[in-house]
């Protein structure tokens, strides 16, 4: 049986409320609250701020860098009056095993046109250095090697053109020594070396003279010397330098100022290739004549 729906919609009643109730109503409310007393709304504090671990890290490494700068300023001595000068050690040293360092910078005397010496001569020929010491007010200078005294080698044998070879005629500016090479650019014979020493004290100024010839002669490529504060070599030097021999032939090379208690030694290393692709070139490094400028 089908449902009938009516088609009247129910009538909307608006009810409007009673302004009397709404009042006592309110009127209920206050007296309720003034009985209880109105408690004091709780201050609200602000939450703490995260920690901020970049901010932490940040301080850290300003504090790092603070000390590592005191520490530095203490190993080079501070500001202390009369060692400024003194060369510190060029390179980190190795005995027996380092790569050959960088080399020296120019020479003032090796740019000035006038002292050009040209191509390498293939034929020895050495140039004569101020020889015994000399000197001005406060000032000595001391010149050892070959046919000069306080000049020694070690570990020297003869062998034709392998081994050790003399030059010039014994005196003090013509004579040098060729040395061999142990062979490989990173490696000494602790058994071979040259060393020059001089009774000096105060700043020294090192100046190394490079004698004339071939790579058989001079052929040093870099060849490495090492500096002691005493009286021969032995522990670990205070500083190492190296000289191009084969770019400075015929010329004085300025190897820096360094320290010196009493004694100073330079030490000639024997680490060097003295071959190539062709075979064996018998280059030598060469020992010659080298002055220190010292004041006290």
């Amino acid at each position: 049986m089908p449902t009938e729906f009516s088609d009247d919609r129910p009538t909307e009643r608006l009810f409007k409320p009673d302004p009397a109730l709404m009042e006592a109503a309110r009127a209920r409310g206050r007296a309720r609250w003034a009985a209880a007393g109105e408690a004091k709304a709780q201050e609200e504090k602000p939450p703490g701020g995260p920690f901020k671990p970049r901010a932490g890290a940040i301080a850290a490494i300003v504090a790092m860098l603070v000390l590592g700068g005191i520490a530095i300023a203490t190993f080079n001595g501070g500001s202390g009056a009369g060692d400024t000068d003194v060369a510190q050690p060029s390179q980190s040293y190795l005995p027996g095993l380092i790569t050959p360092p960088a080399d020296l910078p120019e020479d003032p005397a090796s740019t000035d046109p006038s002292s050009a010496t040209g191509p390498a001569p293939t034929s020895t020929q050495a140039v004569m250095p101020p020889a015994g010491d000399s000197g001005r007010a406060g000032t000595r200078t001391f010149t050892t090697g070959p046919g000069c005294g306080g000049y020694s080698n070690v570990g020297s044998y003869r062998d034709g053109r392998k081994g050790w070879v003399d030059h010039g005629d014994g005196r003090c500016g013509s004579t040098f020594v060729s040395i061999p090479m142990s062979g490989d650019a990173r490696r000494d014979d602790s058994s071979a070396y040259a060393q020059w020493t001089f009774a000096a004290s105060g700043s020294c100024a090192l100046s190394v003279f490079i004698p004339n010839g071939g790579v058989e002669e001079v052929g040093g490529n870099p060849t490495v010397y090492s500096v002691f504060d005493r009286n021969g070599v032995g522990g670990t030097p205070m500083a190492s330098f190296a000289i191009k021999q084969v770019d400075k032939r015929g010329q004085w090379v300025a190897a820096g100022k360094f320290k010196a208690s009493g004694n100073l030694t330079v030490q000639l290393l024997t680490r060097g290739q003295d071959w190539d692709g062709s075979g064996p070139t018998y280059a030598h490094h060469a020992a010659s004549a080298i002055k220190a400028d010292c004041t006290v």
